[in-house]
């Protein structure tokens, strides 16, 4: 909001950012059995595929992505005789795919895929369907360039070379979450509230 003069634009996008969600919630009617309630679905080339996916514009044909359906497990978080399914693919952040109109179409071969793989029709037997993209990811919840999970933990993005919880210009003005230290993940962002408090408590007494 402020806009932090340490990190410019430019230093931002040279830095390391983890990859961006893209996701696909779909009401479905009739029950997929291939399906459990935690499902990974993985290709053959996975270096081939990592390289692509983190600096390409292109989204590769054969993705990866993750399929959760709570509804395996708890049965009323979909109608009877119907499944909810959640899918998230892994995709270039904003840096290197910029325009995101072609959702529908990275969508549509995402549950092609899932659909062959699963033998079910899910395109013929979706009821309710909606689609998030980086660009929705970054307009929602204010991430950079969509990325999912803030800044990486590449070796020049741990510890002291993390963006310090302390702003360098206001000495009033404190940062939590993912991109700041200690890292990212929810256990480190949920550490990062207590790092900020401790920080606070010994700037300025008990609170």
């Amino acid at each position: 909001i402020l806009g932090r003069k340490k990190f410019t634009e430019q230093k931002l996008d040279n830095m390391d950012w983890t990859l961006a969600p893209f996701t696909i919630y779909l009401g479905l009617k009739g029950k997929i059995d291939s399906l459990q309630h935690h499902n990974y679905f993985l290709g053959s080339n996975f270096r081939g595929y990592a390289d692509k996916i983190f600096t390409s514009s292109i989204i590769p044909q054969k993705p990866y992505y993750y399929v959760n359906v709570s509804s395996k497990t708890t049965p009323e978080c979909a109608p009877e005789g119907c499944e909810n399914v959640f899918i998230l693919c892994p995709v270039p952040d904003r840096r290197f795919k910029k325009d995101w109109d072609d959702k529908e179409e990275i969508a549509n071969n995402i549950i092609k895929d899932l659909s062959e793989r699963t033998g079910f029709d899910i395109q013929s037997n979706t009821l309710v369907k909606q689609i998030y993209s980086p660009v929705d990811w970054e307009n929602m919840f204010n991430l950079y360039k969509g990325s999912g999970l803030g800044l990486a933990h590449g070796i020049n993005q741990v510890g002291a070379f993390r963006p310090k919880n302390k702003d360098e210009e206001f000495p009033n003005l404190y940062y939590v979450g993912a991109s700041t230290t200690p890292g990212t993940g929810l256990p480190m962002v949920i550490i990062s509230s207590k790092l900020v408090t401790d920080r606070i408590r010994s700037d300025y007494g008990s609170i």
